[in-house]
């Protein structure tokens, strides 16, 4: 076990200790592994291969690690804001998920228990044995599979606008889900399909009042659209998802986040999530959208880094 998981998401980082357990086993903070890990926390923008899957990752500020688990084909970049606001207190890690991005698009299917093993160990090549983690969409069902299935390694959990899964989940409306099904035609072209998903990812006074960052955002997302490949290998996992039942094993402090509008994970999911796990705090970006943390930046990092810090 690494740390010390008292359920109020204690734990140390391998400079805290001269020896640590990580997931290659016990080794000392100051031998040639450790001494690479930490070169690699320094380096800013890296790869690291995980047992054939390369993963593309950036660094920044230093504090108390904070890993960033984004969303369906959401890439590292996507990250500007929250980048930016909490790397001037807390050490932000940012990366691609298998995939997309830079990160390997692999050839066979892959699962959300995988991705979570992904971010792992990525923590591991970094030399963190226990982080704050912030999940958005799918990128919550990955957080809360790490708070799960190695709850050593989290200190404290942030999900945005996400959801346990299975039958009780509540599913987007019907004209959504038509929307979405269009949006995935492959014969659209990337920006496209990107303008398509745009009203049902912000909210309606962000689409009303900030045509430029919503111009902003559409050029982002085109630019690091991903392949074909790689969206449908990420849709399956997350379609297979389902861990109700286990969310009263989560024992570390929880925060649940999402925006009172968002269209494609229906806000009472965030609902249902903080109602099922142990002390959960639920939080309530009001008029804002899916992308929420892209809407109000100010607002969402004001309230994650009192959540991180306190």
């Amino acid at each position: 076990m690494i740390g010390n998981n008292t359920g109020q998401g204690a734990c140390r980082n391998p400079a805290q200790r001269r020896i640590e357990l990580t997931g290659w086993g016990c080794i000392d903070s100051l031998s040639p592994q450790n001494a690479q890990a930490e070169k690699n926390r320094r380096l800013g923008m890296a790869k690291v291969n995980l047992g054939g899957v390369e993963l593309a990752y950036e660094v920044h500020g230093q504090g108390d690690p904070l890993l960033l688990i984004g969303g369906f084909t959401m890439v590292k970049e996507a990250w500007a804001h929250q980048v930016a606001g909490l790397s001037k207190r807390l050490q932000v890690i940012a990366f691609d998920n298998r995939g997309v991005g830079e990160s390997t698009v692999p050839q066979e299917p892959f699962s959300i228990s995988d991705m979570a093993q992904d971010a792992i160990g990525l923590l591991d090549a970094l030399g963190i044995s226990c982080a704050n983690i912030f999940g958005i969409s799918m990128g919550g069902l990955i957080a809360q599979v790490m708070a799960l299935d190695h709850p050593e390694r989290v200190r404290k959990l942030a999900l945005g606008c996400t959801t346990h899964g299975g039958k009780e989940a509540v599913a987007p409306a019907p004209q959504v889900m038509e929307l979405m099904a269009k949006a995935a035609d492959p014969s659209l072209s990337p920006e496209q399909a990107v303008r398509m998903r745009v009203p049902i990812l912000f909210g309606e006074r962000f689409l009303q009042e900030e045509p430029q960052r919503v111009e902003d955002w559409v050029r982002m997302a085109v630019k690091y659209a991903p392949t074909p490949q790689g969206a449908a290998l990420q849709m399956k996992a997350l379609s297979r998802f389902n861990v109700r039942e286990r969310l009263g094993e989560i024992r570390c402090p929880v925060l649940v986040i999402t925006g009172s509008q968002d269209r494609m994970m229906h806000p009472e999911n965030s609902r249902l999530l903080a109602s099922r796990i142990q002390g959960a705090k639920l939080y309530m970006v009001e008029g804002a959208g899916h992308l929420f943390f892209q809407e109000r930046p100010e607002e969402v990092n004001r309230v994650l880094m009192e959540f991180f810090l306190s």
